[in-house]
């Protein structure tokens, strides 16, 4: 899990632009060259969308999906991270959701590699593998992130064009972005999962997921497969 940009080095405050639409917070940045190497990120175009009770998610979300993507596109999703622990399933989760609906003709594929450490295989070699094959002009990868901030668990969600790094939020990852795939790379990220120090537990180390994270995940995944099935069938 890579952590949220925008909070991680407080950009918002550098360079972006905020507003509300559809009852979520919009915070949007463009990172060049120059402000990249000054936050120490990737460059390119990030937008944040900071959900609450009274939001319309879906369409909060397809309104940000259609900052990156043209119509009549297709696009392979790629569900990141392991099914088989909680915090870390919103990509498989995605994919899932996507799979009930139908594929068949459409614009939409999609694709789970499984973590490395379960397959022993590179996720982000592997996902240049299957876009080269199958050439979708976008690639567009889900996966769990960190946050420095509780009220962001379930309710946030980060598109960037720029690059993913799956483990990059707890010290471990590879890269995937626009070169690993061959096409225009695009990363979506909820986060689940928060660091102790984060949450003032002293001197306690580790790393802590909500109680209701099972919940937050199934919902979210809902959400990020409703808006790509607006935008691709």
């Amino acid at each position: 899990m890579q952590k949220l940009i925008i909070e991680a080095d407080e950009i918002r405050t550098i360079e972006g632009r905020s507003f509300e639409k559809f009852g979520a917070a919009f915070d949007c940045c463009e990172l060049d060259e120059k402000l990249a190497k000054r936050c120490n990120r990737r460059q390119g175009n990030y937008v944040t969308v900071q959900t609450f009770v009274d939001t319309d998610t879906v369409k909060a979300l397809v309104y940000a999906l259609r900052k990156f993507i043209k119509r009549g596109k297709k696009a392979l999703i790629v569900g990141m991270g392991n099914g088989d622990v909680v915090a870390d399933a919103l990509g498989r989760r995605v994919v899932e959701c996507l799979k009930t609906k139908e594929l068949s003709g459409g614009r939409l594929s999609v694709f789970a590699p499984d973590v490395g450490a379960l397959t022993n295989l590179d996720s982000a070699r592997l996902v240049g593998a299957v876009a080269r094959e199958f050439r979708p002009d976008y690639v567009i990868a889900v996966d769990a992130l960190a946050t420095a901030r509780s009220e962001r668990l379930g309710a946030c969600y980060q598109f960037t064009d720029s690059a993913l790094k799956p483990g990059g939020g707890v010290g471990r990852g590879y890269t995937i972005d626009s070169d690993a795939v061959g096409t225009r790379f695009i990363a979506i990220g909820v986060p689940f999962i928060i660091s102790a120090g984060d949450l003032g537990s002293g001197t306690a180390k580790g790393h802590f997921v909500p109680y209701d994270a099972d919940e937050k995940v199934r919902i979210s995944a809902g959400n990020i497969a409703s808006a790509l099935a607006e935008c691709f069938l």
